[in-house]
């Protein structure tokens, strides 16, 4: 007897409105899921609406089928009409945003600390951890998307900064390397906040957390749409907080 294969799951926090309270999925296939909830976990056949996006939601009628201490595993048994292809459209998104970008939803890279981002008492001048945004940032756009500054150049388009801030938390100095970790939140049409943590690699240590807004902004000055290359990687490092 030949087993039914169980549909791929994607490992992706997605925010959920159930019939009384929020949630977030864990996991996700077009056959099932885990949610995870601090209400009461549903027990009898539940309905869940899907955020998949800013703009997009899916309504989908699911059946628990195991539960532990923190969520519940499910079956989706129906998805609200005209939405199907829609649901699997981005399940199958998903998937293929693994294959390519890898398992891991949040981009690490590594800065030293020269003489130079010193100041007089030894230890890193304040205003360099914005410096060292910016560096990270470009890091993670040339690794993730090398065809960036030719996608924008295309267009006339330009990345533009609206605003950044780092919150101090601990000294670092020359010759420490700071493990440096960047997510993405609060994607919309035209912007997205660029979270990033820095870290002392030897202690563990953390140094700062801080982000930065930008935008995309036309030859006239006017901001525009993200474009849809830059958006598909955006959301795949998007940081879905409970």
């Amino acid at each position: 007897m030949l087993m039914k294969q169980r549909a791929p799951r994607v490992k992706k926090r997605i925010k959920a409105v159930l019939d009384h309270g929020t949630g977030i999925i864990e996991n996700i296939s077009s056959s099932g899921g885990f949610l995870k909830t601090d209400s009461e976990i549903p027990n009898a056949p539940f309905n869940i609406e899907l955020k998949i996006s800013n703009f997009k939601t899916i309504k989908i009628q699911c059946e628990p089928q195991w539960e532990n201490e923190s969520g519940v595993g499910f079956k989706v048994v129906n998805v609200e009409d005209t939405k199907e292809e829609l649901f699997n459209e981005y399940v199958e998104k998903q998937i293929r945003a693994l294959e390519y970008f890898g398992k891991e939803r949040v981009f690490q890279t590594e800065v030293t600390v020269t003489l130079k981002d010193t100041n007089v008492f030894g230890n890193v001048y304040f205003s360099n951890y914005i410096q060292y945004q910016g560096v990270v940032r470009e890091k993670f756009f040339l690794e993730k998307v090398p065809e960036l500054h030719e996608l924008l150049t295309a267009n006339s388009l330009r990345l533009v900064t609206i605003d950044t801030y780092n919150k101090f938390i601990n000294n670092s100095y020359f010759g420490d390397i700071l493990l440096v970790e960047l997510t993405t939140s609060e994607i919309a049409g035209a912007s997205c906040k660029l979270n990033i943590t820095f870290k002392n690699k030897e202690t563990g240590e953390l140094v700062g957390e801080g982000y930065q807004r930008v935008c995309i902004v036309g030859a006239t000055g006017r901001v525009m749409r993200i474009p849809a290359e830059l958006l598909d990687i955006l959301d795949f490092y998007q940081e879905i907080k409970e």
